[in-house]
């Protein structure tokens, strides 16, 4: 009479699991996968034998599941270390002034206008909330920025007057820039009212006191 021994690899099995679920872990290591085919091997049944290509089946795809983590891994360090090093590059623009997308201005901001060509005079004109208008004048030899902002205003236009013939001319709206922040999007520029502009949307960036 031939005795079967006993097979203990479910037991060994449900060991490695309870051991694995004792740990508060849901993933188990290499070195773990190991020693549990060691373990099902040393005790499996001789008349009915594991099939071990399956082993290597399961350990060819744990290997390239942890290539593919230790990849990811990789990938999300470099990524937060490219974003502190951009993040502390545009640090050294506070206190400078950037161009912003806008025709609202508020106290601290500044309006360069840009005249395409020579000039006699420029003229701003700015719109209060309560809807009145105002203009302020600039002669060739004053320097073209605006920046006696003591409210909050809306730009209606801007002209350059050459020989008694007035043209539209180009403005361009500057906001200081405060700090700087980093979210899901990418990095941000603050504003000195508070409102954070992604640093794709800045048009130019001067120096403090540099448009005067």
């Amino acid at each position: 009479m031939v005795t079967q021994p006993t097979s203990t690899t479910n037991a060994a099995s449900s060991s490695a699991a309870s051991s694995t679920a004792a740990s508060g872990s849901n993933t188990i290591s290499q070195n773990d996968f190991l020693q549990l085919l060691m373990t099902q091997l040393q005790n499996q049944d001789p008349l009915d034998p594991t099939d071990t290509n399956q082993f290597v089946d399961e350990m060819c795809q744990l290997t390239s599941t942890q290539a593919i983590t230790g990849m990811q891994t990789d990938l999300d360090s470099l990524s937060a270390s490219m974003q502190q090093g951009n993040m502390g590059q545009w640090a050294s623009s506070i206190g400078d002034y950037m161009q912003v997308s806008s025709t609202s201005i508020s106290e601290g901001d500044e309006v360069v206008l840009d005249p395409s060509g020579s000039y006699d005079s420029l003229t701003l004109t700015l719109k209060d909330s309560s809807g009145n208008e105002t203009t302020q004048t600039f002669t060739s030899s004053q320097s073209p920025v605006y920046d006696d902002t003591s409210g909050n205003y809306t730009i209606v236009g801007a002209m350059a007057t050459t020989k008694g013939v007035s043209s539209t001319c180009n403005y361009g709206v500057y906001r200081q820039i405060t700090g700087v922040q980093s979210g899901t999007s990418g990095t941000s520029l603050v504003a000195s009212d508070g409102t954070a502009y992604p640093t794709s949307s800045v048009l130019q960036i001067i120096g403090s006191g540099s448009s005067n």
